[in-house]
């Protein structure tokens, strides 16, 4: 018996911070979709190598649901998408399936290299070299 008592306490602590530590990623995961999904998104700058397109994307407005869907709109015309964030890997995946230039640059699965509640900092390699990204809450 005075070895079960231990043996007890020690594998309640342990499910008890397995517990809190669950509980607290949760809590960040929702700051964070919380974060992306209140507000309106603008594309700061867009790099494809060294080749600046910001100027590509002035007139879009973007609005991340929690639903996974995504809506980019310029000149009050409507472009529906989707995404899904990776909250442990630090990725976003988006996806515009019938969208033509620009919108269409901004498929794919982005890491992130840096974020604040107001913007975030994404690459994507892909054959022709890496794609640079940073979104601005408006």
């Amino acid at each position: 018996m005075r070895i079960l008592k231990p043996l007890i306490v020690v594998g309640c602590l342990a499910l008890l911070t397995v517990s809190c530590k669950k509980a607290i990623e949760k809590k960040v995961q929702d700051m964070v979709m919380d974060a992306i999904t209140h507000g309106e998104w603008v594309v700061e700058q867009y790099f494809e190598g060294s080749n600046n397109l910001s100027s590509q994307f002035l007139d879009y407005r973007f609005k991340f649901n929690e639903d996974g869907t995504l809506i980019g709109t310029a000149n009050s015309i409507n472009t529906n998408g989707t995404w899904a964030p990776n909250v442990s890997d630090y990725t976003i995946e988006s996806d515009f399936p019938t969208a033509t230039d620009p919108l269409k640059k901004l498929n794919g699965l982005w890491k992130i290299k840096d974020s604040d509640w107001d913007y975030v900092k994404a690459e994507m390699s892909t054959p022709d070299g890496i794609k640079l990204l940073i979104l601005r809450k408006k």
